[in-house]
């Protein structure tokens, strides 16, 4: 998938990067493969070509949205439809157990719900974060209906059937899940080129913080003021919440002792068991 906002850019990513990459990685590109997808509402959709090996010139194709890595993004960085298809893996695997087994415990419930179930609604979170309230209801919405198979709690009011089976809202869990990244990114579990600025805002992607005040720890980044839907991306939504954690928390030695950290600062959180739905 190659991602073209300018014709001016072209030569440029096309000779230079495509081919550094394909000769990395001893991997040709198939023109006949290759699609371009324009972003932007300003884009001028140039049509963008690639040589075969005959030498022959192949006009790239023009698509509306590619699945990548499991997650299907499309032209306008919207996740909904992304989002409606883990939903409905989900629920399908939710209705097979259901017609399973007769009776669920909280003992069989919640191995089942864990390892089959709630990893479609959960997997790359930090990249397909929901942006719009309906889509965020549509996540819980599955979790709620899973929760009322055991009987011993189905009477119960949600966040009650939450409590009694210690299991946090997925909110909670995708705000976790931003937070714990963010930890792997600074502690070089995860090496990314965080110091690239980008070329529309000029902003880096996390860059520490300019406050001289002795107040929060030691790994705070400076808060984006993003607008439109770069406020929804990863960098934008998770420096907040970071830079709220104490220094005992965000200096931990290891991913584990971090969540152990993590829950224990957590353990009144708001959103924990708690969620308003809209309906």
């Amino acid at each position: 998938l190659l991602l073209h906002c300018s014709k001016s850019r072209v030569a440029y990513l096309h000779q230079t990067i495509c081919k550094q990459w394909s000769s990395r990685m001893q991997m040709k590109f198939h023109p006949d493969k290759c699609k371009v997808m324009h972003l932007g509402r300003g884009n001028p959709k140039h049509k963008y070509t690639m040589t075969r090996e005959d030498g022959s010139s192949h006009t790239l194709e023009v698509t509306q949205e590619e699945k990548d890595l499991g997650v299907t993004l499309d032209n306008r960085l919207e996740f909904s439809k992304h989002i409606q298809v883990q939903v409905n893996k989900a629920n399908k695997v939710l209705g097979a157990i259901r017609h399973t087994f007769k009776y669920l415990g909280k003992e069989a419930f919640l191995p089942l719900y864990k390892s089959l179930v709630r990893p479609h609604l959960e997997y790359a979170t930090v990249i397909w974060h929901p942006k719009t309230k309906r889509d965020r209801d549509s996540i819980e919405r599955v979790q709620r209906r899973a929760t009322k198979l055991v009987e011993s709690v189905s009477q119960l009011p949600y966040a009650e059937r939450l409590q009694a089976l210690n299991l946090p809202t997925l909110y909670f869990r995708r705000q976790r899940a931003d937070v714990i990244e963010l930890y792997k990114i600074s502690h070089g579990y995860d090496v990314l080129r965080v110091g690239n600025s980008c070329s529309i805002c000029n902003e880096s992607m996390f860059a520490p913080t300019l406050s001289t005040t002795t107040r929060g720890h030691s790994y705070k980044y400076q808060i984006q003021k993003s607008h439109g839907r770069r406020k929804d991306f990863f960098a934008s939504r998770v420096t907040k919440v970071w830079n709220s954690l104490s220094e005992e928390t965000v200096t931990s030695k290891t991913v584990n002792r971090f969540k152990s950290s993590l829950a224990q600062e957590w353990k009144n959180h708001k959103d924990l068991y708690n969620y308003d739905f809209t309906y």
